[in-house]
């Protein structure tokens, strides 16, 4: 019995020591960091930024998105990855954003559709050096279209739409030539009338099966006949995944190529990188290679845009990978850290100054605020409130890289060329003329973001003189009814400034009240250039002049008077 006992005892033992291992084993495990999973040397990046880029694309969008790529550059990033939540946006600046990304970033600068990228998204992630999309993710339908303020979207005539197309297609087409994507499926991205069909190999070669996408007038030229219709516009296709390599058209006449090889090690990386990141290309389909090909299915119908979701991205060779957190994006970087580059409270509000419901107020405050302080002399608040529509209507946009400078300087110049009318020259018209003009030219086309040889550039000019109008018509209005409906409002004579006389004396408060009745008579103190001061009886008035300058000492008649202007002649004796 006693042996009995010391045998259990040691069996107890072992056992023990044999959990104890276990346990330990895995808490060293768990302990353990894990290893890096290992990346191509194309794609490797041990510090990565993240940009995200979520809303609608605008000019601030894109000022921003090159701002950022070109300070995680200064910063010592390795690689940048956009990260894409957006419906669309503004076409021209997502083709001069795309134009930044293939040929002026400072560094190497990936898609991450997260989780939609429709229309102007889906041009700038084809731009990128690749597409990485997360679970649910959808992107494409990226035909332009006309979107007006305040009245919604607007049908285009078939050719207004065929202009408006050609530089996305040509912008997209590139792109796929550059990344070696499939030219038909990015071309349906944009045009409606264009159709594809999925094809595979009958007999799988030597390097497996293939996938291979074919439009109506290739499948007709190589099969002698209509490709069978087998969805409409509007149906639900069925899902397409993983299961073949896909191999896309580009034509290779168009490719660029060196056939002298590299000159240079630089050159020979590019080439290196070149065939590791572009897949295989095919030729166009004929019809002694038509028989190895059968259809799988119609991935775009007649008259519909094509929209692709995170599975057929990858089984489309549209996308790389399928990430759905920062961790995952990480590791299949190899980065060490990651860091995500927001935009910033400065882009957030000159976003939300070039908005046109505010651009609207902003032209009524600084046209309205201009009127008042002509027909009320003195600089009050109400100059102050016009001075400040003025910087942040155009100077915010300028500084934030949006639009230029010299719209700025067209309306400085015009204010001053009407406050030499009104102070040194009055009556010669011509000048004020020109000054008026000058603001609103300058207002204009500070609105414009687009050249006007675009269609987009016409409709900034469309949108601009429509807000600069009717801005114009309510700051009338607005500046009749504070002049004329409130004359006695508190605030209202609060907001216009009172000046005082100095001297020896006490100092006089000079008014503009319209106590001095017209015929009144009195004497400039002050040169009227025209606006300036007169004596009434002893008391100090703030007084304009009509017509030419009055010199100081000329004795004046009051020919209207007003809450808040007394207009006067000089009496010629």
């Amino acid at each position: 019995m006693q042996h009995s006992g010391e045998a259990i005892h040691s069996r107890f033992i072992a056992a023990t020591c044999v959990v104890l291992a276990a346990l330990l084993a895995t808490f060293a495990n768990a302990q353990a960091p894990v290893e890096a999973v290992a990346v191509p040397a194309w794609r490797q990046a041990t510090r990565l930024a993240v940009i995200t880029v979520y809303g609608e694309i605008d000019a601030m969008t894109r000022s921003s998105v090159e701002r950022r790529i070109a300070e995680a550059a200064a910063s010592g990033f390795d690689a940048a990855v956009l990260e894409i939540d957006t419906p669309g946006g503004d076409m021209y600046a997502t083709l001069e954003l795309c134009l930044f990304l293939k040929d002026r970033a400072p560094l190497p600068v990936w898609a991450w559709v997260h989780p939609k990228a429709y229309s102007a998204g889906a041009i700038i992630a084809l731009a990128c050096r690749g597409i990485i999309v997360s679970p649910g993710a959808a992107f494409g339908d990226a035909a332009p279209i006309a979107v007006l303020p305040g009245m919604g979207l607007q049908p285009l005539p078939t050719a207004e739409r065929a202009k408006m197309e050609a530089p996305v297609l040509a912008e997209v087409v590139d792109s796929a030539r550059r990344r070696g994507y499939d030219e038909n499926l990015v071309r349906a991205f944009v045009s409606a009338p264009d159709e594809v069909w999925l094809l595979e190999r009958v007999n799988p070669d030597a390097n497996g099966n293939a996938r291979i996408f074919v439009g109506r007038p290739e499948y007709r030229e190589a099969f002698g006949t209509d490709p069978p219709t087998m969805r409409s516009a509007g149906t639900q296709r069925d899902a397409i995944t993983a299961g073949a390599a896909a191999i896309p058209f580009v034509d290779l006449s168009l490719r660029r190529r060196n056939d002298d090889g590299p000159r240079n090690a630089e050159e020979r990386d590019v080439l290196v990188e070149d065939q590791q990141t572009r897949p295989p290309v095919r030729e166009r389909l004929t019809a002694a290679t038509a028989q190895e090909w059968r259809v799988v299915a119609q991935v775009d119908g007649a008259e519909e845009l094509l929209v692709t979701y995170a599975p057929e991205a990858i089984a489309f060779g549209l996308a790389d990978r399928e990430i759905g957190t920062d961790a995952e994006l990480s590791s299949y970087f190899g980065a060490t850290s990651l860091q995500r580059l927001d935009e910033n409270v400065g882009d957030a509000l000159v976003r939300f100054l070039t908005s046109w419901p505010v651009r609207l107020i902003l032209v009524v405050v600084l046209l309205g605020g201009f009127l008042i302080e002509i027909a009320a002399p003195g600089i009050g608040w109400f100059g102050a409130a016009a001075a400040l529509a003025l910087a942040l209507l155009v100077g915010a946009p300028a500084f934030a890289g949006v639009t230029s400078w010299w719209p700025l300087m067209i309306v400085v110049l015009g204010i001053a060329l009407v406050l030499i009318e009104i102070f040194l020259i009055p009556g010669v018209g011509i000048v004020g003329f020109l000054g008026g003009a000058c603001i609103l030219v300058g207002l204009v086309v500070g609105f414009l973001d687009a050249p006007l040889s675009t269609p987009e550039g016409r409709d900034d000019l469309a949108t601009a003189i429509g807000i600069v109008a009717g801005g114009g018509i309510l700051a009338i209005g607005v500046a009749w009814a504070l002049l004329r409906v409130l004359p006695q409002s508190r605030l209202l004579h609060g907001a216009i400034l009172a000046t005082t006389t100095g001297g020896p004396g006490p100092s006089t408060t000079v008014s503009a009240s319209g106590a001095v009745p017209v015929g009144a008579q009195g004497i400039a103190i002050s040169p009227l250039r025209p606006v300036g001061k007169a004596e009434f009886n002893g008391v100090l008035m703030d007084v304009q002049a009509i017509g030419p300058i009055i010199p100081s000492g000329a004795r004046i008649v009051v020919v209207r008077s007003t809450p808040y202007a007394l207009d006067v002649e000089q009496i010629n004796e």
